[in-house]
């Protein structure tokens, strides 16, 4: 570290075979605590060289070399998010005697909202930027892999073939692939014991359904635009998801923004701990939509919809966005819309179509009624007024793709679903606590 007085010391943590970590340590001592965590980059805390000089001035701030990584022990283990958790409580638990800020990009913000939901009491202020994982592998690999065949191959016909490739693998792997995960032998024969493989791969197995929603910590996600290794709808579900959380996207930055565009950087996170950022909660509150307003949409692309509509019918329409909207019942057929941070009261029935919910809330009885439709759903309150929550009322196959959600019904403990699954023609999706 490049700043005067800061030093770092090797602790040992009974995690990873009671294994090494090096921890930096700079600026004020007895002043409010900040927690920096990295991301997926063997430099480890290097990531953070622009932001620590920044902060040093004015609070006590602490980095880490993750287990796995930078000068940091290594080795074959299970550098899961859960047991980066057990690694931040070796660290802080004792020795810091206040809540502090904890900062965490890409798997760091990760590991950094499971500290948050896991231990509430000891953080007092969470900032996550461009966060890696969260959604299903499945979804996540198919971004993963329309990334990689734009560059390889740039937007053509070929990209859609390539991304299919990758996701089918990724649909593939092993149900408790996690599982897998824990043992010495398949780490080293699958990944060959590196600790980068893997985290990535025990990153994308993580779910964070129940853990998003229990954070109380005041929280602000950073974004890039242009990040391309996770995709922007990843902060839009955190906004969704984290109770009060605020989403500020710096138009531009990349996946790495703390490095590519610091000062834009430092300067949104100075405010943050200052509580100088205004920005609204990113989730718009459920409501009935207001006015008995009707919208359509026939044989176009590209259409918009936002604002209250009491019934909403899509037909041979394309690349249709419905965002921040309010809708009694939603009918679509032969269409490809993606909702973003909307509510749909009584439900949706859909025909032969592809549809995206980020975020937002779908009621009804069922909340979904498809035939030859696809869908994924990423950050959804499911709100169902019977016991079944999709049905497929048509003759062939489809899937739902589940990211992080949740289902809740009347006043009883609330579902989570983070899972990808296919219904035969006349099934439906009934949670068991449903049943």
């Amino acid at each position: 570290m490049s700043v005067e007085g800061a030093r770092a010391e090797r602790v040992r943590v009974p995690v990873f075979n009671n294994g090494n970590v090096v921890l930096y340590r700079a600026g004020k001592p007895g002043a409010e605590p900040v927690i920096l965590i990295h991301g997926l980059s063997r430099t480890g805390a290097r990531d953070w060289v622009h932001v620590i000089p920044a902060l040093a001035g004015a609070y006590d701030v602490y980095a880490m070399d993750l287990p796995g990584f930078g000068a940091s022990d290594k080795g074959n283990h299970l550098y899961s998010p859960a047991n980066y958790v057990r690694v931040l409580d070796a660290l802080f638990g004792e020795r810091l005697k206040q809540p502090a800020i904890v900062v965490g990009h890409s798997m760091g913000g990760v590991i950094a909202l499971a500290y948050a939901a896991a231990y509430p009491e000891r953080v007092r202020r969470l900032v996550v930027a461009d966060v890696a994982g969260v959604l299903h592998r499945s979804v996540y690999g198919e971004f993963l892999g329309q990334a990689a065949a734009e560059r390889a191959v740039g937007d053509s016909p070929f990209r859609d073939i390539i991304a299919k490739l990758i996701t089918s693998q990724a649909e593939n792997l092993p149900a408790k692939g996690a599982m897998s995960l824990e043992i010495p032998q398949v780490r080293q024969r699958m990944l060959r014991g590196d600790p980068l493989a893997i985290a990535a791969l025990a990153l994308v197995e993580h779910d964070l359904s129940r853990g998003l929603r229990a954070i109380k910590a005041p929280t602000l996600v950073i974004w890039g635009s242009d990040d391309k290794v996770a995709p922007p709808r990843t902060g839009e579900v955190l906004g969704s998801t984290i109770p009060g959380a605020r989403l500020v996207v710096i138009g531009g930055a990349g996946h790495a923004p703390q490095m590519s565009q610091p000062a834009r950087f430092i300067a949104l996170l100075r405010d943050e701990l200052r509580g100088r950022v205004h920005a609204r909660p990113y989730a718009q509150p459920p409501a009935p939509p207001a006015g008995a307003r009707r919208g359509s949409c026939v044989s176009e692309r590209g259409r918009q919809f936002s604002g209250d509509y009491e019934r909403l019918s899509l037909e041979g329409c394309f690349d249709v966005e419905i965002r921040d909207a309010r809708i009694g019942w939603l009918l679509a057929s032969r269409s490809q819309a993606r909702l973003v941070n909307s509510h749909v009261r009584d439900g949706v029935e859909s025909h032969d179509s592809r549809l995206e919910f980020t975020g937002g809330s779908v009621g009804g009885e069922p909340p979904l009624l498809l035939d030859e439709t696809n869908l994924d759903a990423a950050g959804l309150r499911f709100l169902p007024k019977g016991r079944t929550v999709a049905q497929n009322y048509g003759d062939g196959v489809i899937t739902l793709r589940i990211s992080v959600s949740e289902i809740v019904r009347g006043t009883g403990e609330p579902r989570y679903a983070h899972q990808i699954m296919r219904l035969v023609d006349d099934q439906s999706w009934t949670p068991r606590s449903a049943r």
